[in-house]
């Protein structure tokens, strides 16, 4: 039985996408923990951060990877923030293998921009400002994905070649 694979990256990356395709081609369970907390909750993230603030989302998501962290044969894409807060990325790291799926700002303003779901987390901003702003908030969480066990580019990914590397990967 193999250690949970938890991809990790900025909104937009593709991580719950890449997520079903990675979990099929390794005969993993998929689960999404923004989509966990929802369920939980009965309301989506972007409402849970309207009317319940940031920080209690959060605390849910430390909760959520507490209860996944132990999951055999299970790739868990995880919101974008959940590596920078409290210690979640070094649990991810302590019992999984972690994937940073690294975007260039201009695909991920080009992917949030087509993104039919809401993003509690991304301002609603011309083009140019919000380009500063991915730049400036990616700029802080690089620190944490660049953590990861391994580092694949989102725009030119190998399913394949990342399979085998998940599978050659020994903690």
């Amino acid at each position: 039985m193999g250690k949970p694979v938890f991809l990790i990256g900025y909104m937009g990356s593709g991580k719950s996408t890449v997520g079903k395709k990675l979990a099929r081609s390794l005969g993993y369970e998929f689960i999404d923990s923004d989509s966990v907390i929802s369920e939980m909750l009965g309301k989506e993230v972007d409402r849970i951060f309207a009317e319940d603030g940031e920080d209690a989302f959060r605390q849910l998501e430390h909760s959520v990877l507490i209860s996944l962290r132990d999951r055999k044969d299970t790739v868990i894409a995880t919101g974008g923030g959940m590596p920078c807060y409290f210690d979640n990325m070094a649990v991810m790291k302590r019992t999984g293998i972690t994937v940073y799926l690294q975007m260039q700002v201009e695909s991920l303003i080009k992917r949030l921009n087509q993104a039919k779901v809401a993003r509690p987390m991304l301002p609603n901003l011309p083009h140019d400002q919000l380009k500063l702003y991915i730049q400036q908030h990616l700029a802080k969480r690089t620190p944490f994905y660049a953590n990861a066990h391994l580092t694949v580019k989102g725009e030119s990914l190998d399913l394949d070649a990342l399979v085998k590397s998940i599978k050659s990967y020994r903690l």
